[in-house]
């Protein structure tokens, strides 16, 4: 990546990463309270905000600046992490980070649920995409599936590690060792729908995040995060069993 095109403002970085995950919230609040999609499962809410906020937002600024560094609208061009890791070394870090960050997860659940008890017992039920699917049809189940995975699984992954990781981090290469901890804090609050996970999400995708900058490996980053939201979906398919 051209040193003259890291981003050296904090306040800039700080905008480019929270104000997508804002943006989330004011459609999931809306989505959530005008009623259209009642009675559906939190998470299709959340899959259809994400389709009105983070997904154009973030795939749009992308565009914006490829044109305006590039003078054409190939994102790819703009993206750095573009090392490449032999197959067996690429799954072996993919798989190793899996079960590193979902172990962290696991160990911190007691903290977060803590968090959501005390620091964060203001925030009303409803606001709370995670819910018990079991009590919801079958039908309501299977959307529930569809969403989470082409939305929650593919989509929004995708284009959040572009995004963050491949553009974003990728252009703080000047802040040295404390660019991954520095994107991978304001990448846990930026998920404003669930603010009691915010040291948990810290912990559990340091370790990822320090190998893809490392590795200097984006499609590791892409692959882990598709994988990590992937254990939703099977979580869902369980209840149909």
């Amino acid at each position: 990546m051209n040193v003259d095109k890291e981003i050296r403002s904090i306040r800039k970085l700080i905008f480019l990463h929270l104000f997508p995950g804002i943006a989330l919230s004011i459609m999931y609040i809306y989505f959530s309270k005008v009623g259209i999609l009642a009675g559906y499962p939190k998470v299709v809410i959340l899959g259809f905000s994400m389709i009105f906020s983070i997904i154009p937002i973030e795939l749009g600024y992308l565009f914006y600046v490829a044109k305006k560094e590039e003078g054409t609208f190939n994102i790819f061009k703009i993206l750095g992490l573009k090392g490449k890791l032999k197959v067996k070394v690429f799954i072996l870090y993919s798989l190793s980070l899996i079960i590193v960050g979902g172990i962290l997860l696991i160990a911190l659940k007691p903290l977060s649920n803590y968090l959501l008890k005390t620091v964060f017992c203001w925030i009303p039920s409803w606001y709370n995409f995670v819910q018990d699917m079991s009590l919801f049809s079958k039908n309501y189940i299977i959307i529930a599936i569809l969403v989470s995975f082409f939305i929650l699984t593919l989509i929004a992954p995708i284009i959040e590690e572009l995004y963050f990781r491949g553009f974003l981090l990728a252009r703080m290469k000047w802040m040295g060792k404390y660019s991954v901890l520095f994107n991978v804090t304001l990448f846990s609050v930026y998920h404003f729908y669930q603010p009691w996970l915010i040291i948990a999400r810290i912990a559990a995708m340091l370790p990822l995040y320090y190998f893809v900058y490392k590795k200097d490996s984006l499609k590791l980053g892409i692959l882990v995060h598709c994988l990590g939201n992937f254990t939703d979906v099977v979580s869902y398919m369980t209840l149909l069993i």
